[in-house]
């Protein structure tokens, strides 16, 4: 059994050898997303692998008008945080290296949060 970082890593490889090689393999990018969603509030935790490392990015989008805020937290003590009440917000993107990533995103008008699952 292969761990979840692992199998990112591997996706990343086979998917640039298979472009490099002019090869299709049915995936955009190795980017994985773990979700994370409250009425009125999309959001979620982007994780991509580049330069030799892990990244972690969270987003948030308001599909109601709805204000919305997006929080991403490490277990090392790294975070960051946005909002919005129109179209799509971001964190900064971290560097996750070997360490806990995840994101709450929550509906700052009803007060209902969701937390995505840990990278």
């Amino acid at each position: 059994m292969i761990r979840k970082r692992t199998a990112v890593r591997l996706g990343a490889v086979a998917a640039t050898t298979a472009i490099g090689l002019g090869l299709g393999v049915g995936v955009a990018s190795a980017n994985t997303t773990y979700p994370a969603n409250v009425p009125g509030c999309a959001g979620g935790m982007v994780v991509s692998y580049y330069s030799g490392h892990d990244h972690v990015q969270g987003y948030v989008t308001s599909t109601t008008g709805d204000s919305c805020s997006v929080a991403l937290q490490q277990s090392n003590g790294g975070s960051s945080s946005n909002w919005t009440n129109v179209g799509t917000a971001k964190t900064d993107t971290l560097l996750d290296a070997g360490i806990t990533s995840y994101v709450v995103v929550c509906n700052m008008d009803t007060g209902r949060c969701a937390t995505s699952a840990s990278y």
